[in-house]
């Protein structure tokens, strides 16, 4: 019989390619009656809708093999709406409260997903993952040659150089069209930034700027370590460039020169990463209608 189900995801329930990924948490799932976990959505059977409260990246193929079942996929508008009901409910946290806490929460609070946004992805994929492999095989590179090691180098800094930038242009040609792509472009006063389109694009920006921070590691304790390192890397080679930026005059947001030209560097570009998400979260909220589609 065809059923419904509610699913608190994560991002590292599957093992990565070599079996080595640690601290592995799984999808809680509550039928109705039960709640019961899986290491990937695809072993869900016989079920209609599934209804979840974060799309990570790493769950992307997981969510378009359902998608091209036939299964319907719901994604939680506004996880703040988790947090109010374990709040009215006297709930603490956990992944199997959240898991039910999704089936008393309205319809009209999810967006049913779409092959092509999925299919959009994952396609570029690809792409992010290239950029990411050039820019850091040619930091690799430039600190090697600082240190007076020079096997031509140069050259190869150049060559990846051209590779980042011609990759750079392909990313956020394909992101021209995404309208949070544009309104926090337009925020932070910036023409084009491949890190703003990628951030745009894997950041699950429906979720609270709380809970943002905790993915990115801006907390006291950097989330014991456990967050997204990748993207914070995307998110802090942005706020240096800003910050360059700034020093240089060129025109950019009011908010991020007055942090540039007040506070010590380490500490600006730390505030500027907060801008930036800050911004992202913003650009979100303006383009998404929250009761629309």
């Amino acid at each position: 019989m065809a059923r419904t189900v509610y699913v608190d995801t994560s991002r590292t329930a599957s093992r990565t390619a070599d079996g080595k990924r640690k601290k592995r948490r799984p999808h809680y799932v509550y039928d109705g009656e039960k709640v019961f976990e899986v290491d990937k959505l695809t072993k869900l059977k016989n079920v209609e809708e599934v209804f979840i409260d974060t799309l990570f990246p790493e769950i992307y193929e997981e969510v378009l093999e359902l998608l091209n079942r036939g299964v319907r996929v719901y994604l939680l508008r506004d996880t703040m709406r988790l947090k109010k009901l374990r709040k009215e409910n006297n709930l603490k946290k956990s992944d199997e409260v959240d898991a039910q806490l999704l089936s008393i929460i309205p319809k009209d609070g999810f967006r049913l997903l779409m092959v092509e946004e999925l299919e959009f992805k994952i396609r570029l994929r690809p792409l992010i993952n290239r950029y990411e492999q050039v820019v850091r095989w040619r930091a690799t590179l430039k600190k090697l040659l600082s240190r007076g090691f020079d096997y031509n180098f140069r050259e190869s800094i150049r060559l990846m150089e051209s590779d980042r930038r011609r990759i750079s242009r392909e990313i956020i040609r394909e992101m021209s069209d995404n309208n949070v792509y544009k309104e926090v472009c337009r925020l932070l006063g910036v023409k084009n930034s491949v890190e703003l389109a990628i951030l745009t694009l894997e950041l699950p920006l429906h979720l609270s700027i709380t809970r943002l921070k905790g993915l990115l590691g801006f907390t006291p304790d950097k989330n014991k370590g456990r967050y997204i390192h990748r993207l914070r890397k995307h998110i802090a080679a942005l706020a240096t460039n800003l910050y360059i930026n700034a020093k240089k005059n060129i025109n950019i947001s009011d908010k991020v020169v007055e942090v540039a030209n007040h506070l010590p560097k380490e500490l600006a570009i730390y505030k500027i990463q907060l801008i930036i998400l800050k911004s992202l979260r913003k650009a979100y909220l303006l383009t998404v209608n929250p009761t629309g589609r």
